[in-house]
């Protein structure tokens, strides 16, 4: 064998060889490659969040909040945290939104206020609506029948002196505001499901500024007493009775219709009624 044929063989065979080694790179190179990542998670914990928009004055149901995870080192200290009050969705069901909360955003203590709080009732009120309290009882209360968050009509009962020349006393009745939501009964301001009534001496009423000067100057004036409206009859906002509702005259001294006896006098051939004097 001469010394071309040996050298075309050796180049021969440095040609397999390369073509080998830039096959198995090429599919080395396809082979998928694991990422490993070294980055630290950070720890988290569980803070109560609202699930959705609540705008002040909002009722909280046990739906509206949830447990959210939240970066450890981001909680600030006023965040309801559950390892911390693991009972927070159930103690917070009934409160009321004291300042508006977005969705998702972490709750905080400020921000709600829970039943039986000095500023719940202050939370319960309307935009523009005043609580205005007036005394009751079992009897001026329909029987104790009115619970919070019921319907009223206030009416006011006074004694007032007729015109002419007996001067005879009579009782008015008087509505003075229709449909009044009741916010509380004494110091119950949600109603209890073991107990059929509520008997109290004060029930709590949301009215408007100008409602409530007429009701505290009723209350003034005279006797109030409040009478339940029917669910069906309960749409809309409080009223204020700018007329008298309605008048019972009632004579103070034997308990008969105050209704004076009159007879047809004619004179001149004109007639007109003249009122007989009592005795």
């Amino acid at each position: 064998m001469n010394a071309a044929r040996i050298l075309i063989l050796i180049v021969a065979g440095i040609a397999a060889v390369a073509a080998a080694y830039f096959v198995y790179r090429s599919s080395s190179s396809n082979e998928p490659q694991t990422v490993v990542d070294t980055r630290e998670v950070a720890p988290t914990v569980r803070v109560l969040a609202a699930r959705e928009d609540l705008p002040t004055g909002a009722r909280i149901s046990s739906g509206d909040l949830y447990w959210q995870a939240w970066p450890e080192e981001a909680v600030s200290p006023s965040y309801v945290v559950e390892s911390r009050a693991p009972e927070a969705l159930n103690e917070y069901s009934g409160a009321v939104v004291r300042a508006a909360i977005a969705q998702g955003e972490p709750v905080t203590a400020r921000k709600l206020v829970a039943t039986g709080d000095t500023s719940f009732m202050a939370a319960m009120l309307g935009a523009g609506m005043r609580a205005v309290a007036v005394p009751i009882s079992a009897e001026t209360g329909a029987g104790g029948f009115i619970l919070p968050n019921d319907r009223v009509d206030v009416i006011v009962t006074f004694e007032e002196e007729g015109e002419g020349n007996s001067r005879r006393r009579f009782f008015v009745a008087e509505a003075v505001v229709e449909n009044a939501r009741v916010l509380a009964i004494d110091q119950a301001i949600g109603d209890d499901d073991e107990e059929d009534a509520v008997v109290g001496s004060t029930a709590t009423l949301e009215l408007t500024p100008e409602q409530a000067r007429a009701v505290s100057l009723a209350v003034a004036r005279g006797d109030i007493s409040l009478t339940l409206r029917s669910l069906a009859d309960s749409d809309g906002g409080p009223r204020l009775v700018a007329a008298q509702a309605r008048r019972r005259q009632v004579d103070t001294d034997d308990d008969r219709n105050f209704e004076r006896d009159t007879i047809q006098v004619y004179r001149y051939g004109q007639g007109r009624q003249v009122a007989l004097q009592d005795d």
